[in-house]
């Protein structure tokens, strides 16, 4: 019994750690998919009304946060299974976590080979420039550009010069230090070697999808442990069933 109580004690300490990497994964997913979308509000929807294609940036976010739910779920399992003894969720627990594994597996290989191709760079690139044309004519548009200049400190679409052929001053959003202070009071110099919000975006969608990819892969090597605990605790059951004798009708235990 002594061997059954620290199985199930790990396992308990893991399905807290898979319910917590569910909900940071979710709620990465979520904040992923609001930064994106804040990009592509910029874009003029009526260049993409024939544009039918799915990448990869789009879809990464809600597998994220599925992914996230899922993960919660089958702790959860784990966690009951574990509690009641019961051989019945520990099994369901098992075929999840493998399944979670292989999922997390081929996500994140598919992350790693299709995050520095040229059609990630193409998609985040293109609904920048367009953001940043569309703000030229919309002042809305203008505000919502600002705002994504001032979170990446860049400049422009593709970097401070953009902004030279239609206005005689940089806006204020590519003038702002960390502390929100303006340092374009005397000289351009800091906002002339700001990096385009192209590039930068394009940066950071590979740096957030790689760190997640990396970290699946992490969590899948406890989540191998889980199967493999579960797995033993699951024969043990069955074990102690095998050996545990129907008594006749009128007899006692001794």
């Amino acid at each position: 019994m002594a061997k059954e109580d620290l199985i199930k004690a790990v396992l308990y300490i893991l399905n807290i750690l898979y319910a917590v990497f569910g909900l940071v994964t979710a709620a990465t997913g979520i904040w992923f998919f609001v930064e994106l979308t804040e990009f592509v509000t910029l874009r003029n929807t009526n260049h993409y009304l024939l544009d039918y294609r799915v990448y990869w940036p789009q879809v990464a976010p809600w597998f994220f946060i599925l992914l996230g739910l899922f993960v919660m779920m089958v702790a959860v399992c784990g966690w009951c299974g574990t509690n009641k003894e019961s051989r019945g969720l520990l099994g369901l627990y098992t075929i999840f976590l493998i399944l979670i594994i292989l999922g997390q597996v081929i996500a994140a290989t598919l992350i790693f080979i299709f995050v520095d191709g040229d059609a990630t760079d193409r998609f985040i690139k293109d609904t920048v420039y367009d953001g940043y044309y569309n703000s030229q004519s919309n002042p809305d548009v203008f505000k919502q550009f600002g705002r994504i200049e001032r979170k990446l400190r860049c400049c422009g679409a593709n970097d401070a010069r953009d902004y030279r052929s239609w206005r005689n001053d940089l806006p204020l959003t590519c003038c702002l230090d960390s502390y929100y202070r303006a340092t374009c009071d005397f000289t351009d110099k800091e906002a002339n070697e700001r990096l385009g919000c192209a590039k930068v975006a394009a940066v950071y969608t590979k740096i957030i999808s790689s760190s997640i990819a990396g970290a699946s892969l992490i969590i899948s090597l406890l989540e191998i442990t889980g199967v493999i605990l579960a797995w033993k605790l699951f024969n043990s059951f069955r074990e102690v069933e095998h050996y545990i004798t129907e008594r006749k009708e009128g007899e006692t235990e001794c």
